[in-house]
């Protein structure tokens, strides 16, 4: 919990004291308990100004050693190279032996450590001209940061070996390599961000690390992928970004915001922008076995994780799927149950299964494109239903976000005149201010929560 909402919770206990809600034991109680995680908690502010010290002097050092270095020896420049790195593991150690447990003191450790990772691994290759290779330097920095990682559990150097993986596997497959070891190279991190996201005063910094995690591993899945038959990375990333999305149900409320929930978030707004591309014609051209890309890449072998994350990817949303229905309570309007929202987004992966195989053994690319436009008109509607149903300006908008694109999408594409096209988006703005007009009339009446 933030210091925000400690001190908006400890407003509350004050106020129910005063009306007689609580006795004033247990008002203290709750006081102590909540203004303790309060003086915990490290500002962010000390944090951030403590890791731009960090930076300038690793800065600073770094360019009065470029100054110099020519005149220097191997044995000083190889003295140099390590001392950084000693330097930082003296201060952890004495920090440890002390209990400097401060993330004022272990943000900016962890930062000038990965730098002087990153300084002396590039001083040592050129003291003693060891091939130049780019590739082989990042991975190496990047691997030399897992202990650091998990010493000052600090969000820079976990940032750090997320984008020096991703940059690695970049340049792996732009040389013809394969980068499927990003993935059990990537897995390393996980039981650390797990284990920060279980702290009870790192929200911020555990969802930053989550952010940075997805994203990198969001991109990364499109790098690896081997690409050997045409059309299979819908079915991958609607798996992929399914599984996120329910992933987020499962794991946090429904009451956290967007920015703290990054599953959710990432996982809904990357399955709305793979479903909005496969409303039109042209993804579904070509593809299919009739289709198989020989010329695309030398390891052929590799087409086998492609394959195999087409079908883990909606098998492990599926699963997603089972463990969030038996967390929400069952609705029911008139006697007929009601499906949650983030349930018919959770089946994509097999809503495209189908159309790829109406595509690709068929022939059919404009039954497909049909088929996911009305789709995908239909996740719009049953958004913007319940947010209505909840009074959620939040989620109508998003509704109404996904309906405006899906018309305004196939729209564009068609052959319609322009007058056609103006009336309809007249009616689409008039529908999307109007049910943002008629929810917040009645949440000011019915005293519906935002």
């Amino acid at each position: 919990m933030t210091s925000s909402k400690v001190k908006w919770l400890i407003r509350e206990v004050d106020a129910w004291e005063r009306e007689g809600v609580v006795d004033t034991a247990t008002a203290t109680r709750l006081r102590t308990r909540y203004a303790l995680a309060v003086a915990n908690e490290t500002p962010w502010g000390r944090i951030i100004f403590g890791s731009l010290g960090a930076l300038l002097v690793g800065l600073g050092i770094i360019a009065l050693l470029a100054a110099n270095w020519s005149d220097l020896g191997r044995p000083v420049r190889t003295i140099i190279a390590f001392m950084p790195l000693c330097t930082c593991a003296v201060l952890y150690v004495a920090g440890y032996r002390r209990g400097w447990s401060s993330r004022a003191f272990l943000e900016p450790l962890g930062l000038f450590w990965g730098l002087a990772i990153g300084a002396g691994v590039a001083l040592i290759g050129q003291t003693y001209h060891l091939p130049q290779d780019a590739e082989a330097f990042t991975l190496v920095w990047t691997l030399l940061l897992i202990p650091v990682c998990y010493a000052t559990r600090a969000l820079a150097p976990v940032a750090g070996y997320f984008a020096g993986l991703l940059t690695w596997v970049s340049m792996s497959q732009l040389a013809g390599g394969v980068g499927l070891w990003y993935w059990p190279l990537a897995a390393i991190i996980v039981p650390l961000i797990y284990s920060v996201r279980c702290e009870p005063n790192a929200e911020v910094r555990s969802t930053w690390m989550l952010w940075t995690a997805a994203l990198c591993c969001t991109a990364a899945l499109g790098i690896t992928l081997e690409k050997s038959l045409p059309g299979l990375w819908m079915i991958v990333y609607t798996g992929a970004f399914a599984a996120l999305l329910l992933g987020g149900e499962v794991r946090d409320s429904d009451e956290r915001g967007w920015w703290h929930n990054p599953l959710r978030t990432l996982g809904g707004g990357g399955l709305a922008v793979v479903l909005y591309l496969l409303i039109f014609r042209w993804p579904w051209k070509g593809i299919g076995w009739n289709y198989w890309r020989t010329d695309a890449f030398c390891h052929r072998w590799a087409t086998f994780f492609d394959f195999s994350l087409a079908i883990a990817l909606p098998v492990t949303a599926a699963f997603l799927l089972v463990l969030a229905f038996r967390r929400v309570p069952r609705r029911n309007w008139h006697g007929v149950p009601l499906l949650p929202a983030w349930a018919l987004w959770g089946v994509a992966p097999f809503v495209t299964a189908i159309a790829y195989a109406l595509a690709a053994y068929g022939g059919n690319d404009q039954l497909s494109a049909l088929l996911m436009t009305f789709y995908l008109a239909g996740l719009g509607l049953a958004t913007l239903g319940e947010g209505l149903a909840k009074r959620r300006p939040g989620t109508i908008n998003v509704g109404v976000l996904v309906l405006l694109a899906v018309i305004i999408g196939r729209f564009f594409s068609s052959d319609a005149s322009f007058t056609a096209k103006g009336v309809v988006f007249i009616i689409c703005g008039v529908v999307f201010l109007g049910a943002n007009l008629v929810v917040s009339r009645r949440m000011k009446r019915k005293g519906g929560a935002a």
